[in-house]
């Protein structure tokens, strides 16, 4: 790398950085490549990613980085804060290049290195990544560009007990891209999932009971239900997306 690449690492690095990646290209690390000057600058690359996970990733890493960086105008980049960066590093090195919770993660840091759009960049964010999916991460990414809609007729049972109950659903609309995530048969546990992590919201945006004889001016008895529900991004769940799902990407599971 030119004298000239090295300065743009330092300038989104920090001096303070680049000679602590230096010094520690003298540890025994290091040493044993046989290659301190090349591991620095590889080293540099790697934001403030710890000297110990080179190796094997830092070529994949390097491109990473490259592609975070070259998303951002020069006059922009600001250096990354080590409590963003680092985590996100380590994250890093245990996901597919075709994993899209990476592009999630890569996303994040470019907010970070962003003078304009930092403050996108939420330290709970990073967190927030941890605990997705890809399916949840796909959900997330349809939602956040049409909300789903839902619809439904459930029949009103009376047991045994005398309790009254809900049951055989029978879907009228949805508009959930269920054929497009991998394990469809965990929707409802995923749309739960993002719930409790504030993202989304499910609500019953109306609903009319169903009679015996409908046509009927007396209607006579209720036997089901009629619901219609949305599925949207809560304000939060906004600025996650905002923040952290890749602009202008088409994303396919399968």
């Amino acid at each position: 790398m030119s004298i000239e690449g090295i300065e743009k690492f330092a300038n989104i690095l920090g001096a303070d950085t680049i000679k602590k990646i230096y010094e520690d290209g003298l540890s025994e690390s290091v040493q044993e490549t046989g290659k301190t000057s090349t591991d620095f600058i590889k080293a540099a690359r790697l934001f403030t990613a710890p000297i110990q996970y080179l190796g094997a990733y830092q070529d994949r890493l390097t491109k990473h980085l490259n592609k975070v960086r070259e998303g951002v105008p020069e006059e922009r980049q600001i250096e990354a804060p080590t409590s963003l960066s680092g985590p996100i590093m380590d994250r890093l090195k245990y996901l597919e290049d075709e994993n899209y919770l990476t592009d999630l993660y890569l996303s994040l840091l470019q907010r970070a290195i962003d003078k304009e759009r930092i403050n996108e960049a939420h330290p709970a964010f990073f967190h927030i990544i941890e605990q997705l999916s890809p399916d949840e991460a796909f959900l997330l990414h349809n939602i956040s560009q049409n909300p789903i809609e839902y619809e439904y007729t459930m029949d009103l049972i009376e047991k045994e007990d005398g309790k009254i109950r809900f049951e055989n659903s029978n879907v009228i609309k949805d508009t959930s891209p269920k054929e497009n995530i991998v394990f469809s048969e965990h929707f409802d546990m995923y749309i739960s999932h993002l719930e409790s992590l504030n993202l989304l919201k499910w609500i019953v945006s109306s609903e009319e009971p169903i009679f015996e004889n409908s046509e009927d001016s007396n209607k006579g008895k209720q036997t089901g239900i009629h619901r219609k529900t949305s599925i949207y991004l809560t304000k939060f769940g906004d600025l996650f997306a905002k923040a952290c799902i890749p602009e202008n990407k088409i994303f396919i599971l399968k």
